[in-house]
């Protein structure tokens, strides 16, 4: 591994495992913050990441292995031998093997992760669902089942309904045709044809079936918590979902978010995390059901989410709280996110054409105007090489595909 200058004059170096938009989003709140050169660890090189100033990137095509990922890890650490380094991660696997390779890191390694006994209580949607019924957070109806039962399953609510894998790592290791990161089924003969798929795929895990909750894309909604090593969580913050990806593979991720405040939601994820002993970044998706004027919890992924840069946009910079935590010690006050911003990552028209309410979009035209408006691919003049130029604009006037073969419901 060829020794980076810039990164070995550094005070630190963060060390991010991914290659997406969420990946990118870390590396450049690092570098605005700190100005500092950030590694990846990825398969191969994409759009995101490649071509950036930002990175050094590392490829390591069986980095889902822990031997494999612990050699790249000491290749590393070899290159960088004194040098701080912060571990971190843009996928729910990503963090289930930096738990568990921790312990075998040495000290100059810096894991801002909860602990595996902990992660597993969150992960596996069923019991999260659990946890938020003994603490009395509001989420959906739901059963849980086997992907390896032969049962026919008899559902206790009507349709339509959600089928997802409990636990999206071990959803990762297989593929199949007609594959989605979730599933809705209309009717009895959608859903058993989705059960039949899953169980052929050889899917063995297991599989959440959830009432479905009506609404469009902007019931959708998010927050990201940071939870310190003291136990105590020193930020909150919300927004709203304008719009969401609708392809196959990513269906549900959020391409545009609007920053909003909700203090009663907040206290109910604030009460998860602290309740289990939760430290570092947890990302909630929501769902506000009109049917009782409640917001449902559906998840709460270990990390940074994929749209992680709205944080940031908004005014808290994520990863000065790694820092502040972690390398500098300091006492960290709570702060709930309250400027008014927009993440999208989506031409302007498109978003307009597909936000119905009338409030919203006056919301979303001031924003436009007074430039409070982000998109964390955006990065120029810092990112500045041609061709990266050309990837940002055609991945961003990609979307018009996407959303002619892919519209929301």
């Amino acid at each position: 591994m060829k020794q980076d200058q810039q990164i070995k004059s550094q005070s630190f170096v963060p060390v991010i495992m991914g290659a997406d938009i969420g990946a990118y989003s870390i590396a450049r709140t690092f570098h605005e913050a700190y100005q500092v050169k950030s590694i990846s660890i990825s398969r191969g090189l994409i759009g995101p990441i490649n071509h950036s100033v930002l990175l050094q990137n590392v490829i390591e095509k069986k980095m889902d292995q822990d031997e494999d990922l612990l050699q790249c890890l000491q290749r590393i650490e070899q290159t960088y031998p004194n040098l701080p380094k912060m571990l971190l991660g843009s996928d729910d696997w990503h963090i289930e093997m930096i738990v568990d390779v921790k312990k075998q890191l040495g000290e100059g390694w810096i894991t801002p992760y909860t602990d595996r006994n902990v992660l597993d209580r969150v992960i596996d949607k069923s019991r999260f669902y659990q946890l938020c019924e003994e603490l009395n957070v509001d989420y959906p109806k739901f059963i849980t089942v086997r992907g390896d039962s032969p049962e026919k399953i008899e559902l206790p609510f009507d349709f339509p309904v959600v089928i997802k894998p409990a636990s999206r790592a071990p959803y990762e290791e297989v593929d199949f045709v007609g594959k989605k990161k979730v599933f809705t089924a209309d009717n009895r003969d959608e859903f058993d044809r989705i059960i039949s798929l899953l169980r052929n795929a050889d899917y063995r895990d297991s599989i959440i079936i959830q009432e479905f909750v009506p609404g469009d894309d902007t019931s959708m909604h998010i927050l990201t918590l940071y939870t310190a090593q003291d136990g105590k969580t020193k930020l909150a913050s919300f927004g709203q979902t304008l719009l969401e990806d609708h392809t196959p593979g990513g269906i549900g991720n959020p391409v545009s978010i609007l920053s909003l405040q909700n203090e009663k939601v907040i206290k109910q994820a604030i009460r998860l995390v602290e309740s289990i002993g939760y430290v570092g970044y947890s990302n909630f998706d929501l769902k506000f059901d009109e049917r009782d004027g409640k917001y449902k919890f559906f998840e709460l992924n270990p990390r940074l989410g994929r749209s992680n840069y709205y944080v940031t946009a908004e005014g808290h910079n994520t990863a000065t709280y790694y820092v502040k935590d972690y390398l500098q010690k300091e006492k960290l006050e709570y702060e709930t996110a309250t400027n008014h911003s927009l993440y999208s990552i989506v031409p302007k028209r498109l978003l307009l054409k597909y936000i119905k309410q009338k409030d919203i979009r006056t919301q979303v035209k001031k924003l436009y105007r007074s430039n409070k408006v982000k998109n964390p691919m955006n990065y120029f003049p810092v990112d500045k090489s041609l061709k990266r130029l050309f990837y940002v604009f055609a991945s961003k006037m990609n979307f018009y595909k996407k959303f002619k073969n892919y519209p929301p419901m």
